[in-house]
């Protein structure tokens, strides 16, 4: 590799790395605002949840459909369409009272803030080539902006009310905006990639049922499938914080610069998570490693009502979730792209982002109505327990699986 072609690959990688501080940034804002948005406007607790899961539904249906458009179209010019979604979209919300308008929204900027953060980790791993280090650092740089996202929103709240939280958010999709166009250096390979036709442009938007049955089928391969498993799982103690965790706190009077602060230490201590992950990874199993980090992450989260009147414990209950998740996510993206043909990781990363969004649906609307019918403490109890025993199924099941 010549010196221009490295320094193009250095440019590239730190785009990569903005792209996935800002993805990140505008996933966690939005985690910490709508629900404390919905609370003010007077929507109900499983209203709320339904908001909040609403995010997810077409992300759900569409994220596979979103990794066949990186593959064909490339990871960066899907990339850019997104960030443009996710700078306007957050500046309807404080005119948005009503919870049919909100869901709409959520809809919406679920699906841009969703698939942005599956192109900037597709990106990321097309551009690493699956390098565990490379992708730790990634995923640092991402914890960054998930740690400083849902403070400045929850000050901004506190401060200066609902314009100023949702303007935060729309910067964060600017910067995204940024980071796809800092890639177009002379050299790099989004630089040399051909312009697109409006025809082949056309061809590729429209959902074809047999590129959808080749991703669908990834599935099949059994280091796969665990690693759709696993990502549920993952992802679920995500939802919690994001939707059921907000209320809750917010009902016991803390306000949204302390729920902010407490979910950024949390992702915080997720960058020192994927500082080791890399060592940590050479001296266990990935796969072992993997599923004890998603059950202390679970556990760290459904204990919320047992330590809801100590802050201090709150913080340490943060910690332990925040390095889980952290050891968890390089781990995770490093398995993954092993496993996943080098053709197919916009659609191998698709398809388990529409995994991912699915436990975003069903985490906080059953949590919901579990706290309509039994009280939201209940809730945390109920999923808790149900996630726990399904990281253990996953530990037996997972016996003898290959991941090479």
């Amino acid at each position: 590799m010549s010196r221009e072609q490295g320094e193009a690959l250095e440019r590239e990688n730190r785009a990569t790395w903005g792209a996935g501080l800002f993805t990140s940034s505008v996933w966690d804002m939005l985690s910490i605002v709508v629900p404390l948005y919905g609370a003010a406007v007077g929507l109900g607790i499983a209203e709320i949840g339904l908001v909040v899961a609403a995010r997810s539904v077409l992300p759900t249906a569409l994220s596979i459909h979103g990794g066949i458009l990186m593959d064909q179209l490339g990871t960066r010019r899907v990339l850019l369409w997104l960030a443009v979604a996710c700078a306007l979209l957050p500046l309807l919300y404080p005119v948005s009272g009503w919870f049919a308008m909100l869901f709409l929204l959520q809809l919406l900027l679920g699906l841009a803030s969703s698939l942005s953060m599956a192109a900037a980790q597709t990106w990321s791993l097309q551009v690493s080539g699956g390098d565990m280090a490379t992708l730790a650092k990634f995923s640092v740089v991402s914890r960054i902006g998930t740690f400083v996202g849902p403070v400045v929103v929850g000050a901004a709240w506190d401060l200066f009310g609902a314009w100023a939280a949702f303007l935060c958010v729309s910067l964060c999709g600017a910067g995204i905006v940024a980071s796809a166009y800092f890639a177009m250096a002379e050299g790099s390979q989004q630089a040399k990639a051909p312009p697109l036709r409006a025809a082949e442009t056309f061809r590729a938007l429209v959902p074809n049922w047999a590129d959808h049955k080749q991703a669908i089928l990834l599935a099949a391969i059994p280091a796969m499938a665990f690693i759709l498993a696993a990502s549920f799982l993952r992802n679920a103690p995500g939802s919690i914080q994001a939707s059921l965790y907000v209320v809750y706190l917010a009902g016991i009077g803390m306000t949204g610069t302390i729920i902010g602060m407490l979910v950024s230490i949390s992702e915080l201590f997720g960058v020192f998570g994927s500082m080791v992950a890399a060592h940590l990874e050479r001296m266990m199993r990935g796969d072992r490693l993997l599923i004890a980090c998603i059950a202390s992450s679970i556990a760290a989260i459904a204990v919320t009502p047992l330590v809801g009147n100590f802050l201090y414990l709150l913080v340490v209950a943060s910690i332990i979730r925040g390095v889980a998740q952290g050891i968890s996510q390089p781990l995770m993206y490093s398995i993954l792209g092993r496993i996943a043909p080098s053709t197919r990781h916009g659609a191998s990363v698709g398809l388990r982002a529409a995994v991912v969004r699915l436990a975003s649906i069903l985490t906080p609307a059953a949590m919901g109505f579990i706290a309509e019918t039994w009280g939201i403490e209940a809730s945390f109890y109920v999923v808790g327990t149900a996630l726990l025993l399904a990281s253990a199924a996953l530990v037996v099941w997972s016996r003898g699986l290959k991941f090479q």
